[in-house]
């Protein structure tokens, strides 16, 4: 069996020294003498049989190779401490082969659906706008073809009972929590009666566990028009917005003018008309590219509506063999625009878990600190012997479903939509548990071997629908070889310890899903 060693031995730019323990999850802070003991423990070297020879002559104090002389009651407090770890299951070898054996159910895909927390409608596939860089556009191949449909109301009421069917049974555990309804496009409210029945059909149904909100993503171009009616009904809205004239440049009409006034004149009237909606419901996103720049971002938000934007680097996936050239040109990265920036300190304390650097850190408290717990069961359980699934990908439907115009049942709007779990259609929803179960424990056998094989199996983020994971043995991208995880437990560490705030900072603010 396919084993890692027990952990991950490194330094911090401070020069402190950590163990990450892979059989507990848990980063610890080490003594050099600790850390020394460690590192003979990673290389296989027995341990005790080790102490009893370094203290069997009578040399006072005992001379260690490689690290100096060092008083045997020291070394012996260091070894003792050592063995009580060791005695409570620290420090062991993680066996992947078997820790990644874990398989997808129907059941499990059942129960995800009877406790989602979003339904995303794509509303149409048509668009007002003709951005450069857009995700169904030139740059990209994994997508049904737009031919400016609107999607049939009925396919949405369809998808939606049969979701609240799931809801209102015994496997809803989530009592009073909302369901958001997406409407997502194309550009959404080019389809507004579509939207303003959904809403109206949304609010006549009473669910025994739950409750229903309402959110849009929109460029904007039509917010001043609805916007009374997205007020009503209290939207939580994500307008799309690069930033000023030249950022947002990569966004023009149809007829190639820039989207850049009119976007700007329906925020401000929404802004001035409902201020206290716009506070809390409006927020922006910013997509990130060779014209724009953190630190513009930031001035411009702040300066025209008193808020920090989210930013969203190009989707890397997808990519046309033709236009890899040019896509390279336009894509950008955000932490090295940071990093440049002259006002970084600033940035950082307002845009915050917005930055991916803080998202960075924040991954590490949530899956390498060892203080992250996703529920109470999560809290108290030992989770010893509990086999996981391998790679990051969501288990379908986890956390939303999204509905295409076209009735095509996908776990995420982000992915290609080539890979569809089910269908709507004049006879209902089609989906069947069991197939997309077999689908899915299909793709986990391709990447298997190569997760057996990554130092940062246990806590990966790889999505596997970013990978060719149609082919017979797609390679992960993601794929760590020791240093790879020792050099990012380092450099988040030495960030903690230069900024111990963002700790706290983090800990009261950030919530991870």
């Amino acid at each position: 069996m396919k084993k890692l060693k027990s952990g991950v031995l490194f330094d911090s730019k401070q020069q402190n020294k950590y163990f990450y323990d892979r059989s507990r999850g848990t980063t610890m802070l080490c003594h050099p003498l600790l850390y020394y003991l460690l590192e003979k423990h990673n290389r296989g070297i027995d341990v005790p049989k080790w102490f009893e020879q370094a203290i069997s002559g009578e040399a006072e104090p005992v001379f260690l190779d490689g690290y100096g002389s060092v008083s045997r009651q020291e070394l012996d407090y260091y070894y003792r401490k050592f063995s009580v770890f060791r005695e409570n299951g620290f420090f062991d070898e993680a066996d992947l082969e078997n820790l990644l054996s874990g398989r997808l159910k129907a059941e499990d895909i059942k129960i995800a659906l009877a406790n989602l927390k979003q339904v995303i409608l794509e509303v149409t596939d048509a668009c007002n706008l003709e951005c450069a860089y857009c995700g169904y556009g030139k740059f990209y191949q994994d997508y049904d073809r737009r031919e400016n449909k609107f999607m049939d109301p009925e396919a949405a009421k369809a998808m939606v009972d049969y979701i609240l069917e799931l809801a209102d049974s015994p496997l809803n555990y989530s009592h009073q929590r909302g369901i958001s309804i997406g409407f997502y496009g194309g550009e959404p409210l080019l389809n507004f009666p579509f939207i303003k029945e959904m809403v109206d059909y949304v609010g006549h149904l009473k669910p025994r566990h739950n409750y229903f909100t309402f959110s849009m993503t929109t460029n904007g171009l039509l917010l001043e028009r609805y916007m009374d009616f997205l007020v009503e009904h209290k939207f939580n809205l994500l307008v799309s917005l690069d930033g000023d004239e030249h950022s947002n440049s990569y966004r023009v009409c149809k007829d190639g003018s820039p989207a850049y006034p009119h976007i700007m004149r329906n925020a401000r009237a929404l802004s001035e008309m409902y201020p206290d909606y716009f506070k809390k419901n409006v927020n922006f996103n910013a997509v990130f590219h060779n014209r724009n720049s953190v630190s513009t971002l930031h001035r411009f938000f702040k300066e025209e509506f008193d808020t920090t934007p989210g930013i969203s680097e190009l989707n890397t996936s997808g990519i046309k063999d033709s236009m890899k050239e040019e896509f390279r040109r336009t894509y950008a990265n955000v932490n090295e625009s940071l990093h440049q920036a002259e006002d970084y300190a600033l940035i950082e304390k307002e845009m915050f878990i917005r930055l991916p650097n803080i998202r960075s850190v924040g991954t590490f408290i949530d899956q390498y600190s060892g203080f992250g717990y996703r529920d109470y069961n999560d809290l108290i359980s030992t989770h010893e012997g509990m086999k996981r699934i391998p790679t990051s990908t969501c288990q379908p439907f986890s956390k939303k479903v999204f509905l295409t115009v076209n009735g095509k049942i996908l776990p995420c709007e982000q992915i290609g939509q080539q890979y569809g779990l089910g269908l709507v259609n004049e006879q209902g929803v089609k989906l069947d548990f069991e197939k997309i179960a077999a689908l899915y424990n299909n793709y986990y056998d391709k990447l298997k071997k190569q997760c057996t094989a990554c130092a940062a199996a246990q806590m990966c983020l790889q999505c596997m629908f970013y990978l060719d994971i149609e082919a017979d043995n797609p390679h992960c991208a993601g794929l760590m070889v020791e240093k790879d995880i020792s050099d990012f437990l380092s450099s988040q560490v030495s960030y903690l310890e230069e900024k111990p705030e963002t700790y706290t900072r983090i800990m009261k603010e950030v919530a991870f899903e």
